[in-house]
């Protein structure tokens, strides 16, 4: 159990440290990438904030004050941008995460609910403390599952979590032409 925790927390730094995608401010767009015609000829996305050119599913975050390729959410408990750099590393965190939190539910239901023997009785602190403990396992076993099968559902249909807001948004879901990200 402590091997996976620290797997997890090794993961949460490496997604907090690693840059995400930043794209560089002077970053100039490869003609074969491609843009959108106008009718005055092909024009690349840029960025209102930044005043640079947009690589195709990149976003602005307002936290980050940035431009980041393929970026899928800004984490608040990464305090960071999930993108294309630590998009992997985020996953492994949420993946560590939910073996962590079940563990934990297993750990406790079994000393608590099969303990047969008589030196298991448990005085009224401790009883309250696994108690709490299983309402912060089963809250984070919840939550890391339902942001896995987020991510994991990104992953296969190659739209980031702003993009599939934004066309859920418009009911264009079914216009998408993405491929899934290539791990």
């Amino acid at each position: 159990y402590c091997y996976l925790c620290a797997l997890a927390l090794a993961c949460h730094a490496k997604t907090t440290f690693t840059d995400p995608g930043s794209v560089p401010l002077s970053a100039v767009p490869v003609e074969a990438m491609g843009g959108f015609d106008n009718g005055n000829g092909v024009q690349h996305a840029m960025c209102s904030q930044c005043q640079t050119f947009k690589p195709p599913f990149s976003h602005h975050c307002r936290i980050c004050n940035r431009c980041i390729s393929r970026m899928d959410h800004h984490c608040p408990w990464m305090n960071n941008c999930i993108g294309a750099g630590n998009l992997k590393h985020f996953l492994l965190f949420l993946i560590y995460t939910w073996i962590c939190s079940a563990t934990s539910l297993i750990l406790l239901g079994w000393n608590y609910f099969f303990c047969d023997d008589e030196q298991c009785i448990f005085n009224s602190i401790l009883v309250e403390l696994v108690r709490v403990m299983t309402v912060l396992s089963v809250g984070s076993f919840l939550f890391t599952s339902s942001m896995i099968m987020n991510v994991c559902y990104g992953l296969m249909t190659g739209i980031g979590t702003i993009d599939r807001l934004k066309k859920k948004a418009l009911n264009t879901m079914r216009d998408s032409d993405e491929e899934p990200i290539p791990l």
